[in-house]
């Protein structure tokens, strides 16, 4: 990877290796339902009910690819800068943030556990996953706010009052936004 684009990505902290696992096994325990489901009714019922078999095949197929896309849209999440912008790809989708309209809060570093106002509370669009929250969600404090966390001890809180629009985001050097916020 060229320095450049090393330099640009931003690690996050803590680990989806946990979520990560909790989604497969959701996943495969749906995929699997649905193959049982298709195999109850290609059975022979003895109570004389038939079932329409011409379409049944394409559900398991249609939820392997519904599972692949969740799956690889979970596997891409990150935070990089690009542009002078601050660029949150939450899975689902990606939000981009000037940097020049974050900059006038700056950049604090708070423990969701003691600053409960900073809480997703409602979420709009994405995902929560125990251990794993990424998308657009109320705050407990009434802001609108992007989302990407793992870490909930040390995330990153920034505002863009230009857009009403919270930034929270579990960095694991929140150093390097703070530096390039402060250029």
């Amino acid at each position: 990877m060229p320095e450049a684009t090393q330099a640009r990505m931003l690690p996050l902290a803590g680990s989806a290796r946990a979520p990560g696992i909790f989604l497969l096994a959701i996943m495969l325990a749906a995929l699997l339902g649905m193959l049982a489901a298709v195999a109850a009714a290609w059975l022979p019922s003895g109570h004389g009910v038939r079932l329409p078999r011409a379409p049944l095949p394409i559900a398991p197929v249609l939820m392997a690819v519904v599972l692949v896309w969740t799956w690889r849209s979970f596997s891409r999440v990150g935070v990089r800068v690009d542009r002078d912008a601050l660029i949150v790809d939450t899975g689902i989708v990606s939000k981009e943030i000037p940097l020049a309209r974050l900059r006038g809060a700056g950049l604090r570093v708070v423990d969701l556990n003691e600053r409960a106002e900073l809480k997703p509370r409602w979420k709009k669009w994405g995902t929560s996953l125990p251990g794993f929250q990424s998308g657009w969600y109320h705050l407990r404090n009434g802001e609108s706010a992007v989302c990407l966390l793992l870490d909930r001890q040390r995330v990153c809180y920034l505002r863009s009052e230009e857009d009403s629009l919270s930034v929270l985001l579990s960095l694991a050097e929140p150093e390097k936004l703070r530096a390039l916020l402060e250029r």
